[in-house]
């Protein structure tokens, strides 16, 4: 019975920590501002169906060449978060308005972060094909 305890206790702490982590990825997009490649993508998030375009930024990282080694870690990091938010947005279907505005708000800043890593991958590849840049790590 402890063990189980224990199991569940450290499974609710592994849930919050990442959670919070999440959330601070997600902050410090939000801090980022967006070049003006990208900048009406960032307008079409802010749009009112917003929280479900972070498929169409993802589709758009795929055509996008990485340059970085392991690029997308904190995406696939975000994109489970965006799940656990969508699945919570299900079971908390008919909660209250404040419930759901903060989902919302949530999954468009997961969409937001999509397009600061678009942002700076389409950076990233101009500077090399300029020349910029010599090294692709």
């Amino acid at each position: 019975m402890r063990e189980f305890l224990v199991l569940v206790l450290a499974s609710v702490l592994t849930a919050y920590l990442c959670v919070r982590y999440w959330r601070a990825i997600l902050w410090s997009a939000s801090q980022q501002r967006l070049s003006e490649a990208t900048r009406e993508l960032g307008a079409w998030i802010d749009d009112a169906q917003g929280e479900k375009s972070l498929a169409t930024v993802c589709a758009l990282l795929k055509v996008c060449p990485s340059l970085e080694r392991n690029g997308d870690r904190k995406l696939l990091a975000v994109r489970a978060y965006d799940r656990l938010l969508k699945a919570a947005e299900r079971i908390l279907r008919f909660a209250g308005g404040n419930v759901a505005a903060w989902l919302e708000a949530e999954r468009k800043a997961c969409a937001y972060f999509a397009a600061v890593l678009l942002d700076q991958r389409v950076i990233r590849t101009s500077e090399w094909y300029a020349g910029q840049v010599t090294d692709a790590t």
